[in-house]
């Protein structure tokens, strides 16, 4: 692929990460602050970097928006996620993806959607294959849950009552946070805290507060501190393409 392509998609890449994925993700007030006035919390220097709160807990949303099945094309039923899915093989012709059942395009059929994110994982991310895990011997790691929870209190990541005080933001209460009858009494891991803060204060539908700052301001910093960006070379610049349409091509 040419390079100027290649620079060429990465602009678009940014510019969509910040007028079409993080509105849709966090709500349009919390993206026009950021890009306004800057990330106040995350400072990414000249080089960049990814904070843990963010690669460990915040952008892990995701996890809870996997469907247990899905449509890849028009030709073939829906699969499920695992094993149907499973990587580190080569892709079988019926398993070729066609965007436009992911990604919403004017005048077609509405895209599939995701699960909200509400802290529920579905089963086969609960019982990940040993081809995804390997051999455990304790039964536990098999879950992306488990995994998700370990990894934060593995780099001694703060609760997400603690990040919420600091950013000047009314935690969620136990209620909210629903894992007390669970025998649980201390405050809530970063990771569950963003995905529960998630459906107390949307639905589910996006990110909450907390969820939302981390996100936006890493986005958005990252972003900025690329003198390459279509927010550093050319704020007018526009691309030529929509994003179904690069997908597409």
């Amino acid at each position: 692929m040419p390079f100027a392509t290649v620079r060429r998609s990465c602009k678009f890449r940014k510019l969509e990460v910040a007028n079409e994925f993080l509105p849709a993700l966090v709500g349009e007030t919390l993206v026009d602050q950021v890009l306004r006035e800057g990330p106040r919390w995350f400072r990414p220097g000249h080089g960049g970097f990814i904070p843990l709160e963010f690669a460990d807990a915040a952008y892990r949303y995701g996890h809870c928006q996997i469907r247990h099945r899905c449509r890849l094309n028009l030709q073939n039923d829906p699969v499920p996620i695992l094993p149907d899915l499973l990587g580190f093989r080569a892709v079988p012709r019926e398993r070729t993806v066609d965007w436009m059942l992911f990604f919403d395009k004017p005048g077609a059929t509405r895209a599939q959607r995701s699960k909200k994110i509400d802290g529920k994982l579905v089963r086969a991310l609960m019982e990940l294959p040993v081809a995804v895990t390997g051999e455990c011997e304790i039964e536990d790691y098999h879950s992306l849950a488990v995994r998700d929870l370990q990894r934060g209190q593995g780099v001694g990541l703060p609760s997400g009552e603690a990040v919420a005080r600091l950013i000047g933001i009314a935690p969620l209460t136990v209620e909210q946070v629903g894992i007390a009858s669970t025998g649980w009494r201390g405050e809530t891991p970063l990771w569950y805290y963003i995905l529960r803060e998630a459906d107390a204060c949307t639905g589910g539908h996006r990110l909450g507060p907390v969820g939302g700052r981390i996100v936006t301001e890493v986005l958005v910093g990252l972003i900025d501190a690329d003198a390459t960006s279509f927010r550093q070379s050319s704020r007018e610049w526009r691309p030529q393409e929509t994003l179904i349409e690069l997908l597409a091509s």
